[in-house]
Order: C-alpha cells, then sequence, then structure tokens
C-alpha cells in the first residue's frame, strides 16, 4: 500500500530502486494529527482489499504499521489484531496515535504482541530506532535479523536467504496459535 505523499528517494536506495516513491506522512518531523490520517487510510485498505494475516512495513510502513497495531490494541483490547504477524524491515520508531511522540520501550512492556520479523541494517541511520520498534515487540514472539547493510533490502544470497528464512519462522509461529 502507497501512502498518500509524493516523497523523495532515500539517498541509499538512489539508482538502485526505481521510483515513484511515497510517505504516510511529513518525513523529518512529529507527523501530528497526520498520523490519523494514514491510520484510516491503512484500515480502509485493509477493509477494501483484505484482510491480510501479514503486514509487510518498510521505513516509515515498518513504523506506520507498528504505531497502529500499538494504536488498534490500546483503543479496542477487545478485538483480535488487524494481522496475525508483522515483518519489520529498517522499520523507523512508531508514533504514539497524537503524532507528537515516539512510543518509547517501557521496562517488561511489550505493546506488539503479535509474531514479529525485524530486519534492521547495523549502517542504517535508522538503526538506532529499528532498535527500539524491536524492543516493543514480545520477546518471545520477535525474531530479530541485522543484514549489516545500510537502509535497503540487500540483495545477496546470504542476506536474501537469512532474511527468508526469518520471514517463514514468524509466519509459521503465527499459523500455530
Amino acid at each position: 500500500m502507497n501512502g498518500k505523499i509524493n516523497a523523495k528517494v532515500e539517498e541509499e536506495l538512489e539508482g538502485i530502486v526505481d521510483g515513484p516513491f511515497y510517505n504516510h506522512y511529513t518525513r523529518g518531523s512529529s507527523p501530528g494529527s497526520s498520523i490519523l490520517e494514514a491510520f484510516d487510510h491503512t484500515k480502509r485498505f485493509i477493509a477494501e482489499e483484505g484482510p491480510f494475516d501479514v503486514v509487510i512495513g518498510f521505513s516509515q510502513g515498518a513504523a506506520l504499521a507498528a504505531s497502529l497495531l500499538i494504536h488498534q490494541s490500546k483503543t479496542y483490547p477487545a478485538e483480535p489484531s488487524l494481522f496475525r504477524a508483522a515483518v519489520f524491515i529498517c522499520g523507523a520508531a512508531p508514533w504514539e496515535s497524537s503524532g507528537l511522540e515516539h512510543i518509547a520501550p517501557q521496562p517488561d512492556t511489550y505493546p506488539i504482541t503479535i509474531p514479529t520479523a525485524n530486519i534492521v541494517g547495523k549502517a542504517d541511520t535508522l538503526f538506532p530506532e529499528g532498535m527500539k520498534l524491536f524492543k516493543l515487540c514480545e520477546p518471545a514472539k520477535a525474531t530479530f535479523y541485522d543484514h549489516g547493510s545500510k537502509h535497503m533490502v540487500p540483495f545477496d544470497a546470504k542476506n536474501t536467504e537469512e532474511m527468508a528464512r526469518i520471514i517463514k519462522e514468524t509466519v509459521a509461529k503465527a499459523i500455530s496459535g
């Protein structure tokens, strides 16, 4: 699902991936109330095209997916999760539903309770944010992989095989309950 805002390509992806590129909310500052618009856009897409067992988000898409999962679980605690599993690739830190603050990890509190695959790159400028996102995931259901590269999905065989393995493992956790 594309965001609704036209965007420039990330520096690491220039010349590697063809556009167009989109954001779900403005980059570089807090999204404010536009996060709620992104939630609504995403929920409309799910209603029209879904349901979906797994959400996969890259960068801001990972942050949006995590933010929405947490928002939904707080707002509708009796309802099942929107997804059975999540794959976060080079994720940015998720936002509170106010769009003013990042959701900070708290000791022994894991607001993302579905199985997750957390794929990061140590050379990514968003690596610290991806680690914050990982720390919001229930440890027994969270899988972690560092591909060692920048803000991108590497294409080499070793990384591709390992990323595919942890995604399959995450989906298997979701299926087994």
